[in-house]
């Protein structure tokens, strides 16, 4: 309360200063200020002051002052910490479980290097595969029948003609339909709180137990996910649905089998990366998307589910919908409004958004890019009276069977479906496809490596623990099992890798291994040579006879 005291003392010489400066007939900011304060879902409402009878200096300073400590215990009352404490029994009880984990870790990431290695020439084979088979168009406008139902490469722009296009019947829609758009959707986001944590621990000095202390703040922020549930740390601060409801209305019916499922993520992940990680469905109300039905390279057509299949191709560029297509106000919705980015937002012009205000993006993807398709083709069945145009040909995945031993053993090798953003021959599409693939097989071998080495830590962790309960040896101990397991799960690794090398490149092993032999012999036997020369007896000098000295060399030897 002290604190509070003197925050709300220099409060006050600071209210007074603002309202000297106000003037009397002026409309006070403190009164603005409160105006957009909601206390548990409640506006309250603006008092205004009659030019007859003006507020004092003191009354405008008081209303101020409660106005900032109101603020300033709402953020005091947005922080809950808890404190957990566990004794060296306790921290024994969770190393004995990091241990069977680690040893489920040293157990299943093995398999997984040798699944990997597996696939990676699985892939390989069939990048070859379409290497050698791949049929070249030089010319896409002009597909022929002889290539129906080969592998064929083309490139060409992606085009809707003058088709227009727009969003599904309902209020939420543009006012007109958009031409050269591949693609448009309708992205709903809605104004929210979530609970943020922070730990800090702290070891005990003596033992091997630990106090965590837990720090839960909120955090507001816009989501495309819809309402969230209450919080489970701030049961007083519910999150607000908005129109939320209504804008569900407005755009039709929730279809809550194509939902999508939740997912357990990690604590404090930014709202849209959570949303982006979720696959949140636009075709969800009220969210919604629509693909040009005339979309086509040359004379292939494209399908709605290759286009939303490939979303690195055909949907990276998103551009904001031209605002004067976006609607000034909605008679169902009127809290909607239109600002000044083209969006549609309950957020007043230059006001911060508030709990349960909502947001509506427009975006589109124009046509006219370049990409690339390695694909099988196939015919299209046309259908004028669906709106869907006369293609003849379309593209389709293709199911490769890779023949050896002469044609006597056939291997299913999945399907191949390559296609690429931009203008790319054969040789390009296979070269960056190839490297596509090294850098996967890299990644996942060395997160198969991190997995090993946090394994035999893991399979560690009761003896790290033991020895934690002294200081010194705590952290010399642990560096040291570190080590080890550093060692330990590269060795493992290594051979892991070496021998699903020589399970799925046998030949290439083969000749490695020769190759090595054969070097590795030569040394053997150089070696041996010169342990042998070596190890001959060495004979001892013999002098030569007096009287075969020069007479020179004997009066020096007598002398």
């Amino acid at each position: 309360m002290a604190v509070l005291r003197s925050i709300k003392l220099t409060l006050l010489l600071a209210a007074l200063a603002v309202a000297g400066t106000a003037g009397e007939s002026g409309e006070l900011r403190s009164n603005h200020i409160r105006s957009k304060v909601q206390v548990n879902d409640v506006d309250v409402g603006t008092t205004t002051t009659s030019s007859s009878q003006p507020k004092t200096l003191v009354d405008a300073a008081e209303e101020f002052i409660d106005f900032e400590a109101n603020l300033l215990k709402r953020r005091l009352q947005n922080k809950v910490e808890t404190t957990e404490r566990c004794n060296t029994w306790c921290m024994l009880k969770q190393s004995l479980g990091l241990t069977i984990i680690g040893l489920l870790l040293i157990c299943v990431s093995p398999c997984l290097m040798w699944k990997n290695e597996g696939r990676h020439v699985k892939e390989l084979r069939r990048i070859d595969f379409c290497k050698n088979k791949a049929v070249v168009i030089d010319n896409s406008e002009f597909p022929t029948d002889e290539d129906t139902g080969e592998l064929v490469h083309f490139v060409g722009q992606v085009s809707v003609d003058d088709d227009a296009l727009d969003l599904k019947s309902g209020a939420l829609n543009i006012s007109s339909p958009l031409t050269k758009a591949l693609v448009i959707k309708r992205t709903c986001s809605i104004y929210q709180k979530f609970e943020q944590s922070a730990q800090q621990t702290k070891n005990d000095m003596i033992g091997a137990g630990q106090t965590t202390t837990t720090t839960y703040s909120i955090k507001e922020d816009w989501t495309p996910m819809g309402p969230q549930g209450p919080l489970e740390h701030f049961p007083n601060d519910p999150n607000s649905r908005g129109i939320w409801d209504e804008l569900v209305t407005q755009a039709g019916a929730l279809n809550e089998t194509a939902a999508p499922a939740a997912l357990n993520l990690p604590p404090n992940l930014p709202p849209e990366m959570a949303a982006l990680l979720q696959q949140v469905d636009l075709n969800q109300s009220p969210h919604c998307i629509s693909v040009s039905k005339s979309a086509h390279v040359g004379g292939f057509g494209l399908s709605r589910d290759i286009i939303m299949s490939e979303k690195a191709v055909f949907q990276s560029n998103w551009m904001q919908v031209p605002a004067e297509l976006i609607p000034d106000h909605i008679e169902s919705l009127p809290e909607l409004r239109k600002d000044r980015y083209g969006n549609l937002t309950t957020v007043e012009e230059g006001d911060q958004p508030m709990n349960g205000d909502v947001m509506i993006k427009f975006e589109y993807v124009a046509d006219g890019f370049d990409a690339s398709f390695i694909v099988q083709q196939v015919l299209l069945d046309a259908d004028p009276e669906a709106g869907v145009p006369e293609y003849k040909f379309g593209v389709d995945k293709q199911n490769v069977h890779d023949e050896k031993c002469f044609g006597k053993i056939t291997d299913d090798l999945g399907v191949i479906w390559m296609v690429r953003a931009g203008r790319h021959d054969l040789k390009e599409m296979i070269s960056m496809a190839k490297e596509d693939e090294k850098n996967i097989t890299k990644m996942l071998r060395i997160l198969c490596w991190i997995l090993l080495v946090a394994g035999w830590m893991m399979l560690f962790s009761i003896f790290t623990t033991l020895l934690s309960t002294l200081p010194l040896l705590g952290a010399l101990g642990g560096a040291a099992f570190f080590i080890v397991s550093l060692i330990v799960g590269t060795v493992c690794c290594c051979g892991v890798t070496a021998i699903a090398y020589f399970r799925y490149r046998p030949l290439i092993t083969s000749i490695i291994l020769a190759t090595a032999g054969g070097i590795a012999g030569i040394i053997i036997w150089r070696l041996d040579e010169a342990n042998e020369a070596s190890m001959q007896p060495t004979m001892a000098p013999v002098f030569a006879p007096k009287f075969l000295l020069e007479p020179e060399e004997l009066a020096l030897e007598s002398y």
